[in-house]
């Protein structure tokens, strides 16, 4: 499971309708909703959710799972401070940082990605589409 920054994860690419994404996925293991209403669909075995906008498209995924790489390493289960360097050597990439306690949140906007950590543990990655002028950059969707 590749992150394929602006982009998507491997083939599932930001922009799909739930229809598309269902014929590459199946069927959800759970449907929730976000504070919009938006669905989030979720994959158990993917260790993943997938975040749908107004218009229906993915705009948002969310994955906890061990084999998630970006740029061909394994981010899931590394300490943060080497997840964070990695990320910073990319394009020169800076953070945002927010602290929930033992939850901590590194969000590169450069990047459309936000790291997650809980005590100085790579847990989650989040991650999005690119913006150009406001309006969402749906490549190859």
């Amino acid at each position: 499971m590749e992150v394929k920054f602006g982009t998507g994860l491997d083939n599932i690419r930001f922009g799909l309708d739930q229809a598309a994404l269902k014929s590459l996925l199946g069927e959800p293991d759970k449907i929730d909703r976000d504070k919009n209403n938006l669905p989030l669909l979720q994959y158990n075995k993917l260790k993943s959710t997938f975040w749908m906008d107004e218009g229906d498209k993915l705009h948002w995924i969310q994955c906890s799972n061990p084999e998630l790489l970006i740029q061909g390493v394994n981010v899931i289960g590394l300490a943060t401070d080497e997840v964070i360097s990695k990320l910073h050597q990319i394009g020169e990439a800076t953070y945002e940082f927010e602290d929930y306690g033992s939850m901590e949140s590194y969000s590169f906007p450069e990047l459309e990605l936000e790291v997650q950590a809980e005590y100085g543990v790579v847990t989650t990655i989040c991650f999005g589409h690119f913006w150009k002028n406001d309006e969402p950059v749906y490549t190859n969707a």
